[in-house]
């Protein structure tokens, strides 16, 4: 609860703003959640722009390593291999962890979807509609 105070709720504001100054000016609810959906992507592209450079960067880090850790994993078992690979990897400036960079682009917009899917949701225009 306390996260979505501090994170959802303030976009769920941005998305009800957003929507009613479309549905202000258009006067159409169809057209205005397109627009809140282009409005939504806008903001977000700065975000996407950064998690595809990490996703880049993270491809690019594991193709370098890709050679090593496939003699570590061919030659090493059990622990002395997990020995060797921590070891590779910290003397080449790299944390398995970094991994994760590659799944930003999904996690940033899950704030997004639950936002919209909150203020959606519980819309009075669009009660009794599919």
């Amino acid at each position: 609860m306390f996260l979505f105070e501090i994170i959802i709720s303030p976009i769920k504001l941005f998305l009800e703003l957003c929507f009613d100054l479309f549905l202000n000016i258009i006067e159409n609810p169809a057209i205005s959640i397109i627009g809140l959906s282009l409005i939504v992507t806008i903001c977000c592209l700065p975000l996407y722009m950064i998690a595809e450079k990490w996703q880049e960067k993270e491809l690019a880090d594991q193709n370098r390593l890709k050679n090593g850790v496939k003699r570590i994993k061919e030659t090493f078992k059990g622990d002395e291999q997990y020995m060797i690979l921590t070891t590779f990897y910290r003397q080449n400036h790299y944390n398995p962890i970094y991994a994760l960079r590659s799944s930003f682009g999904l996690l940033i917009q899950i704030p997004f979807f639950m936002a919209a899917y909150s203020f959606l949701s519980n819309l009075d225009l669009l009660k009794g509609f599919s």
